[in-house]
């Protein structure tokens, strides 16, 4: 009886992780969808459209990167809640206007704006590491926190040195991967045309974080995997019952 239990609790363990694999599939990809739209195809028409109609580059510009600062807006007004990204992109928006109108009207600030932003997250991602409090690992009890995972089982899952390990390396490839991100932004900014920079800076992104998410799927069997497991564990002994 207990082998065909623990078989048929196996079972749907197997169905649950298919679901949500696919939910999550489902998520990123719209997500990439979105972004493309948002931040890829829109900035460059916006760009194409309004160029022509104003004085300078620095005011087509503002024009052109406020479609992905409305989108957040609009984003947070419909979910009632402002996410990491949402804020993330207004601020450095903000901020890329704010140095654009002090420092005369150059448009580097703005075009800068986004390196800016990537740039400071992925140190963050760093130093978070060095302190030994990955950044990550914190938005996961943060996100475990929300959805009522505090319980002592789940204490017990991030005391484990096991998810900080790999959290740690997890979160030095994501920090890595925006410093190389910002980099190369903020590369293409000094060197290309404005109208060739808009239209290139997105798909450049998007080959950067294939790469990493291809480091880390290589890596996935050395030492992300143990996460998963280790995330099971809460489950697996509320299955089981007390002992």
């Amino acid at each position: 009886m207990a082998g065909v239990m623990d078989s048929e609790n196996q079972a749907r363990n197997g169905v649950g992780r298919g679901a949500r694999r696919s939910r999550l599939a489902h998520l990123v990809a719209r997500r990439v969808v979105v972004s493309t739209v948002v931040a890829g195809v829109a900035p460059v028409i916006t760009y194409v459209v309004v160029r022509p109609r104003v004085e300078s580059t620095a005011v087509a510009l503002a024009i052109t990167f406020a479609v992905p600062v409305a989108w957040a807006a609009l984003s947070a007004c419909w979910q009632r809640r402002m996410d990491l990204d949402g804020m993330l992109t207004m601020g450095a928006y903000g901020l890329g206007l704010l140095v654009t109108v002090l420092s005369g009207g150059s448009a580097l600030p703005l075009k800068l704006h986004s390196a800016a932003e990537t740039g400071v997250l992925g140190l963050a991602c760093l130093v978070s590491v060095a302190l030994r409090r990955p950044l990550l690992l914190l938005g996961l009890r943060i996100l475990a926190h929300r959805r009522g995972r505090s319980n002592g089982a789940w204490r017990k899952v991030f005391a484990e040195p096991v998810l900080g390990r790999t959290f740690s390396v997890i979160t030095v490839i994501v920090g890595v991967g925006l410093l190389v991100e910002a980099t190369s932004q903020a590369a293409l900014a000094l060197v290309l045309p404005t109208v060739v920079f808009v239209a290139v800076s997105l798909p450049v992104r998007f080959a950067i974080y294939g790469g990493g998410a291809g480091l880390f799927l290589a890596l996935r069997g050395r030492g992300v995997q143990p996460v998963g497991t280790a995330l099971a564990a809460p489950r697996k002994r509320r299955a089981r019952g007390p002992s």
